[in-house]
């Protein structure tokens, strides 16, 4: 028997069709958390807002377990049909409202809430950073286990479907600097080439081969260097992008790739690393895992659930569970006939499977055991 949960979806709706119209990028969701803080109120739900940033944390109930429910808020600014703007791309503007909805829920139905529930409206998850600085913020109490979601491609799930977790890739971004020595295009032999020095770098990027049978990837996404045709030019600038399965497989790739730059340093060539930005790899939780799995099936039935799918996607919810304020986590992977893909600014989805996601996330909240340990 499925549990009677009840959502406005209207007020899905109408959150969803003002956050979709007003993106904002990492750190500059300042009319989002306007909007979320104006709704939260409207509600009569606790909040805080962070403190030089922007986004903020709900508090429900009280007790044990502590449970936590984290939506994304930031947007990406993309150029689509000659036009820059900022888009939910990402399918943010879904998550803000599937959660706001949990929110009005729990606001609503105080009973039906076991212990203390702490939902984050997280800023800037499209830089990998928002994540670390709520961590660092020191607002969020330890969490016996954290539950987030993502609007999934219809490749992967469809609608009426979901997977209880988004087994998502390690990813990591080198920003690198290779500084070299300038000649006249002339004398090539006077000078030190830093595209030469790339290409050599790259060849010996692309020939790392690791012992696994785990996906991964090495791809070099930006490359610049020189400015005149007669010049052999002394800088360049360059990012790595490389992802793997799992964080072990991932310190694994690291020093490959950090071997690889020492040794394309020679002579006059000399490489930098001005950035290291890392998002974990999702981390196996049994018992949240479990929790979201009977959760579809409460509202899906059992023919809703999808077997997990690896994917070489990232997102820094995992550094709650990673760097340990999170005992347990999982991410729901909803699915809502999604096309043509996720950071498509043409980007659209069924916008029903909205109320399923909420109900699906509600009921995970319901579902998570007094007991958590």
């Amino acid at each position: 028997m499925k549990p009677n949960i009840i959502v406005n979806s209207s007020d899905i709706y109408k959150d969803w069709n003002y956050l979709h119209e007003h993106g904002e990028t990492a750190f500059q969701e300042v009319e989002t958390t306007k909007y979320l803080a104006k709704r939260l109120s409207e509600m009569g739900a606790s909040f805080e807002l962070f403190e030089n940033m922007t986004g903020m944390i709900v508090t429900l109930g009280s007790g044990s377990p502590v449970i936590g429910v984290r939506s994304d808020i930031d947007a990406l600014k993309q150029t689509y049909k000659g036009k820059t703007s900022v888009f939910h791309s990402c399918g943010h503007d879904a998550h803000m409202s599937i959660v706001l909805a949990l929110v009005q829920y729990f606001v609503n139905n105080p009973d039906k809430l076991k212990g203390t529930l702490k939902v984050i409206f997280q800023p800037a998850e499209e830089t990998v950073t928002g994540a670390e600085k709520v961590i660092k913020s020191g607002k969020l109490p330890h969490l016996d286990v954290l539950y987030g979601l993502h609007v999934t491609p219809e490749s992967e799930v469809r609608a009426k479907q979901a997977m209880p977790m988004l087994p998502a890739a390690a990813t990591r971004t080198l920003w690198l600097t290779i500084r070299g020595k300038a000649a006249h295009a002339g004398t090539p032999q006077l000078g030190a080439n830093v595209i030469d020095a790339f290409t050599n770098l790259n060849e010996k990027l692309r020939r790392i081969k690791l012992n696994t049978n785990l996906p991964y990837s090495v791809t070099t996404t930006m490359v610049h260097a020189g400015e005149s045709s007669n010049i052999v030019p002394d800088y360049g600038t360059f990012a790595i992008d490389f992802r793997t399965q799992t964080n072990e497989l991932m310190d694994i790739l690291e020093k490959e790739i950090f071997d690889a730059i020492d040794s394309a340093q020679e002579g006059d060539i000399k490489i930098s690393i001005d950035g290291n930005d890392l998002s974990p790899a999702a981390i196996p939780s049994v018992k949240a895992n479990t929790v979201m799995e009977q959760s579809i099936i409460d509202i899906l039935g059992a023919e809703g659930v999808v077997e997990p799918k690896p994917n070489q996607g990232g997102d820094d919810f995992h550094f709650y569970a990673y760097d340990g304020l999170a005992k347990e986590s999982t991410m729901l992977g909803l699915g809502c006939n999604l096309n043509p893909g996720l950071h498509i600014p043409n980007m659209t989805f069924e916008k029903s499977s909205m109320i399923d996601g909420a109900k699906i996330m509600i009921a995970a909240v319901k579902n998570t055991p007094s007991e958590f340990d």
